[in-house]
């Protein structure tokens, strides 16, 4: 049972500066995902582009996100169920070496939240335009020794879940696959979302795609596309969907370990989330040894009558916000906060 948790409703009336910090209380594990959703779709209400140093490091913020979730994920709530054990506390004695290797690059992503925002749970740090201060130049460099022996520990890793033996499933032929898209980048914060189905399409534009309705069975919000058919978020469909994009080690260690794009077992998508771990580690590793201070932490955000949507990639699957936003700064009746979930 899941009880509805009225987010939308606490934001109403609130200032637009608000969300990053209310909507990061959703969830432990991924807060960073509705800090960045909530940031983007109330900076394009604004007319607000941030400097690229400070999309930087939004992406190395998002980067230890992911490293953290998948780490979890993979050690402490998938690992078990393929190796035979009950929890990941069972299967320390007899896998110690893995743990330990799982909980360490857990800490490492925890630290990026840290350095970055603030804190490692729920950051502090995030603000509409960007951050309420930058780090130093010397907790980046402590950063960037970390995150060397992330990237060896987490290609590691992808070998380690790569030797487990997967159940034979694939998924219907008519799933639609659907994730962000960025020209450059594998998606954090992708640009336009598309699908296996030919759909390329803008943050103002997901409604008229996609809707979220009540189901009998179930007290969340079922998702379903207009045009009708199933469709995956996730892991899986990023892959599938922006390969081309990985780090060139992550890319290579996709290769190694034998994973295509074509991979439609929805039980090997947990060795996507390790070579996803792979990328996050290189990219944040080099966003680390390239920093420079910047010249301003935030771009100010003056609000103004006016709607804007946002979206990024989760661990498990895409979020999209949209806020009205009255001149006044306050958000108006309908704000929308939906998550699409693998």
């Amino acid at each position: 049972f899941e009880p509805p948790r009225f987010f939308e409703a606490f934001l109403r009336g609130r200032a637009h500066t608000e969300p990053p910090d209310i909507t990061a209380r959703i969830c432990g594990i991924c807060p960073v995902a509705y800090q960045m959703s909530a940031c983007q779709a109330i900076e394009a209400a604004c007319g607000v582009e941030v400097d690229p140093a400070i999309r930087d490091l939004r992406h190395l913020l998002y980067c230890g996100e992911w490293i953290e979730s998948h780490t979890l994920h993979i050690h402490l709530l998938h690992a078990p169920d393929f190796l035979g054990y009950p929890s990941g506390i069972a299967m320390a004695p007899d896998h110690r070496a893995e743990v330990e290797r799982g909980l360490r690059l857990k800490k490492i992503g925890n630290q990026v939240l840290e350095v970055v925002g603030g804190r490692a749970v729920h950051p502090v740090n995030v603000r509409v335009g960007g951050f309420y201060s930058a780090p130093t130049a010397a907790a980046m460099a402590g950063l960037a020794d970390e995150l060397r022996w992330a990237l060896d520990a987490s290609i590691e890793v992808a070998r380690w879940v790569a030797g487990f033996t997967y159940p034979r499933h694939a998924l219907p032929d008519d799933t639609v696959l659907v994730a962000l898209r960025h020209p450059t980048e594998y998606p954090m914060l992708g640009e336009r979302l598309v699908s296996t189905t030919g759909l390329d399409i803008t943050p103002d534009q997901w409604r008229d795609h996609f809707t979220e309705e009540h189901v009998q069975h179930s007290t969340a919000l079922h998702g379903r596309m207009l045009a009708g058919g199933d469709y995956l978020v996730g892991p899986l469909a990023r892959f599938a969907l922006n390969h081309d994009h990985l780090a060139p080690r992550a890319k290579a260690t996709a290769a190694e370990v034998g994973l295509t794009p074509d991979e439609r077992n929805p039980f090997r998508s947990l060795l996507v989330r390790a070579i996803e771990t792979v990328h996050a580690c290189e990219v944040a590793l080099a966003i680390a040894e390239g920093y420079r201070v910047p010249a301003r932490s935030f771009v100010p955000a003056e609000p103004r009558a006016a709607v804007g949507c946002g979206w990024s990639e989760a661990p498990r699957g895409l979020l999209w916000h949209r806020y009205e936003i009255a001149d006044d700064g306050r958000i108006e009746m309908h704000p929308r906060l939906h998550r699409m979930v693998e």
